[in-house]
Parts: C-alpha cells; sequence; structure tokens
C-alpha cells in the first residue's frame, strides 16, 4: 500500500510516498528503509520496484525526492551533495516519528549516486542500522576523470576552477541539461528514455555538480561506519566501473558484503531478470540486519 506523504528539510516541503506492508497490524512495529535515488531521480522512477518489493516483505519504505527535484520545493536541479545528505537524516527522522516504525531498525539503501549519499550518511548518524549502496562508487574524482589524459583532465579543472570563481564573485552558476552533464552512452540513452517517461526530471543542473562528484569520496566514509554495509556491482557498469564497488568493499569494515551481478550494466540491474537477481540478494541483507 503506498500512500502520499511529506516532510520537511531546513524548511523545504518534502514529497514522499510512504509504502506500508499488507496487513498492516496496529501497535506492531516494523522495520523501515528509506530509498535515497541516484543522479537527477524522482520517487516515481526506478526505485518503485524496491519499494514494493521490501514492503511486501514487511518492511516499512519511505521514497523522496530531494529539495529541488520532483515535487519537492527547493531550487530546481540543485544538486549539492550534502544538502541531500542532510534530506537523507531528515527522512530518517520522518520515518523514525511514524506510529508503526521500530525507530531501532532504520536502514538506507541507495543506488548511484544516492549510494554514495547513503553511505556518507549511515557514516554521520548512528541511527543507520545497515546501509545497502549499489552501483556506486568509492572514488569521485577516479570516475570523473578516468578517462581523460592529463592535458584534459587539467583543461575540466581549470573550468571547475573559473566557474567556482564566477559563483563566488557574480553569483552566476553555468547550468547545463543532463544531456551535458552526462558523459557515457549507456547514461545517455538511459536518460533520454527516462526523462519521456517522467519529464519532471529533466531539469538543468548547476555544472558545478562536477566538482562536487569529483570532491566526493565515498570510501573515505566507508572507513568510518559503525554499521553492516552491502555493496552490489555490476560486473558490465561503465558509469560506476566495478572496481568501484570493490574499492568501497575493502575500505569498509566489517560485517559487510560484496556481490556482483554477473554480466549486467548500470541501469540493467534496475528491472528484468537482473533486478530479480539483485534484490533477492538485498533483501537478504536487509532480514539479516533489520
Amino acid at each position: 500500500m503506498r500512500n502520499d506523504a511529506f516532510f520537511y528539510s531546513e524548511g523545504s516541503k518534502i514529497a514522499a510516498h510512504l509504502y506500508l506492508p499488507d496487513g498492516l497490524e496496529e501497535g506492531k512495529k516494523y522495520p523501515a528503509v528509506v530509498l535515497c535515488h541516484g543522479f537527477a531521480g524522482i520517487k516515481e522512477a526506478l526505485v518503485p520496484p524496491y519499494a514494493e518489493g521490501f514492503s511486501k516483505n514487511g518492511f516499512i519504505v519511505l521514497a523522496f525526492d530531494y529539495r529541488g527535484f520532483g515535487d519537492s520545493e527547493g531550487e530546481r536541479g540543485s544538486l549539492i551533495p550534502d544538502n541531500q545528505v542532510t534530506d537523507i537524516r531528515n527522512a530518517i527522522t520522518y520515518a523514525a516519528s511514524l506510529q508503526n516504525v521500530d525507530a531501532e531498525r532504520i536502514g538506507l539503501w541507495g543506488s548511484s549516486f544516492g549510494g554514495a549519499n547513503a553511505v556518507k550518511t549511515a557514516a554521520l548518524d548512528r541511527r543507520v542500522r545497515a546501509v545497502l549502496a549499489q552501483l556506486t562508487f568509492a572514488d569521485g574524482e577516479r570516475v570523473v576523470t578516468g578517462g581523460l589524459k592529463p592535458e584534459e583532465k587539467a583543461k575540466l579543472l581549470a573550468t571547475l576552477q573559473k566557474v567556482w570563481s564566477r559563483a563566488v564573485t557574480a553569483n552566476k552558476n553555468m547550468m547545463m541539461s543532463l544531456d551535458q552533464i552526462l558523459t557515457d552512452a549507456d547514461s545517455k540513452a538511459f536518460f533520454a528514455k527516462i526523462t519521456a517517461e517522467h519529464p519532471k526530471i529533466n531539469v538543468k543542473i548547476p555544472f558545478q555538480f562536477v566538482r562536487y562528484s569529483f570532491e566526493y569520496k565515498p570510501a573515505e566514509f566507508a572507513g568510518a561506519l559503525k554499521c553492516p554495509l552491502f555493496v552490489l556491482g555490476a560486473e558490465k557498469d561503465i558509469v560506476n566501473p566495478p572496481a568501484e564497488s570493490k574499492a568501497l568493499y575493502d575500505a569498509a569494515n566489517e560485517p559487510k558484503a560484496l556481490y556482483m551481478v554477473r554480466g549486467a550494466t548500470h541501469y540493467e540491474v534496475y528491472s528484468g531478470a537482473k533486478f530479480d537477481e539483485a534484490f533477492a540478494q538485498e533483501l537478504a541483507w536487509f532480514k539479516r540486519y533489520l
């Protein structure tokens, strides 16, 4: 059962969907999972199969739009990782306030960029009892510049510095379409399809997002985790290569687990047989630790 919900994050009204187990028992406490979607995502795209799957297996599930995206308030397209981490922490607070949620059994599920956010949030917020990061990265600098020649990397860094300086000195931000931000063929093809299905996704993103991504190093937060971490990667992922999943796993403390979906690209894990394979592993993890 899915209900519309909302909460506030630093004054912005955050739109959410709350998924409840069938036959919810009055007075009974259930474990909860907060879903953290990826780059420019919204609660209606990609995450519903996970939300439905977890809720059918006894979890209360909260999916939400980060501020500035989907139906939430906030500056459109303002993708700032620190703000999104704050939104996740406020989502945890909201989930913990619900009558049927066991506040001692709240987990985070994050995919792609949301996986990085989930790891950082769990390192900062001891209320998180288990974290699952799929299709994500350990070091943003490696991912952003991995295919660049030294001179190309130097040019990118110079551009990022100029854009940053202009934003600070003139309050002018360079905005770019999703197609301009995305560089790999898989992502371009996927976002062309998903924005046709969900037009709300099609917003402009500040070019400074590239700098935020460059500086984002989830492996550093993985080493500070005090809760179990499950990392799921895809063998043929060119968005966040499987080596990134392995590096994130290696950086974490026990208990931890790593699972690679064989033969899968980044976006194939969200549906069909690859989804079924991945979700079975993820469900087992949360059942074990929540």
